[in-house]
Parts: C-alpha cells; sequence; structure tokens
C-alpha cells in the first residue's frame, strides 16, 4: 500500500511536480483535428494548467495559456485572426509561441513604448499527426515527434474497409 507522500507524488501532474515534469517530456495527443473545424477555439486543462487551442487562418495551431496577460480575459472567447488569437476583451493579439502582436490602444496612445515586444504569455508547440493534434509542454528543446504507427495503420484499415480493398 502506498502512503500519502507516494500517492501524491505519482498522482499530482502540475508544474513543478515529479509525475508532472516526466510528463512534460513527452508529446500527447490533445484533441481531433477536426474539432476545431465548427468552432476555432477549444478551452482544455492539461496537465494541471488552463490553456486554449486554436488554429488560426494560416493554419497554424496553436495552445496558449487561457489567460490574456492584459486584464486575464478568457482566450477561449477571443477571436482566431490570420496569424493569431484576438483577446475579446481589450484586443490584444497572440501568436501561436505567446508572442504579442499588435496592442490598438497601446500603439496608438505611447507608440514608442514597444511594450508589446515585452510581454508575452505561455504557449506550447502543437503538430497536427494522424487526424491528432499532439503538444509538449516540457522544456526545449522539442524532442521530434514519436512515429504514430498505430494511429496510422488504424486509418489504413478504415479506409481500406471503405473502398473494399484488402491490405
Amino acid at each position: 500500500m502506498l502512503s500519502d507522500e507516494q500517492n501524491r507524488r505519482l498522482t499530482q501532474v502540475g508544474a513543478g511536480t515529479p509525475m508532472g515534469e516526466l510528463l512534460r517530456r513527452y508529446w500527447m495527443p490533445i484533441a481531433a483535428v477536426a474539432e476545431l473545424d465548427d468552432k476555432a477555439t477549444k478551452p482544455v486543462r492539461l496537465l494541471g494548467e488552463d490553456l486554449v487551442l486554436y488554429r488560426d487562418h494560416a493554419g497554424t495551431y496553436g495552445l496558449l495559456d487561457r489567460h490574456c496577460a492584459h486584464r486575464r480575459a478568457d482566450l477561449s472567447y477571443g477571436w482566431v485572426e490570420g496569424c493569431g488569437l484576438r483577446c475579446n476583451y481589450h484586443g490584444w493579439v497572440w501568436d501561436h509561441t505567446g508572442k504579442c502582436l499588435e496592442q490598438p490602444f497601446e500603439e496608438i496612445a505611447n507608440p514608442a513604448a514597444r511594450f508589446k515586444d515585452r510581454v508575452r504569455i505561455k504557449a506550447y508547440p502543437v503538430e497536427a499527426k494522424a487526424g491528432l493534434l499532439w503538444a509538449y509542454l516540457g522544456p526545449p528543446p522539442v524532442p521530434a515527434r514519436a512515429h504514430v504507427g498505430a494511429f496510422h495503420l488504424a486509418q489504413r484499415l478504415r479506409a481500406d474497409r471503405l473502398l473494399g480493398s484488402p491490405l
């Protein structure tokens, strides 16, 4: 039987916990690609973190901190644009790397301040493979994605059944 401490060590997955730090070293499936067809953003909770998944108009996937750095507005209600996600509260635009691309009011009020160049939010890499979106939450360097042969085999079996051709 596990002690309380052993149980916590094995089950807590937040940032800074032993199991959380271990799990962040792997690519993990977080959503189906098709989930972003009807709605451009999707709130997700992954390894104890509240995040927002989106696909911009250029087809780039992003996984960002769910809350804008400005007033902590929920970015899952934001608008997807050509190259990022616009906060629904004050209109700041964030790209898939967590960099602020635009701050409408601040750029007009004090363009010399260039505050957008100094502010960032948490962002994680996302890649599409085998109809799923995969995220990596660990430290750099980002490892190559693992071969997901079982997923490709399942897709091929499904396609062969639909087309009536043998393997």
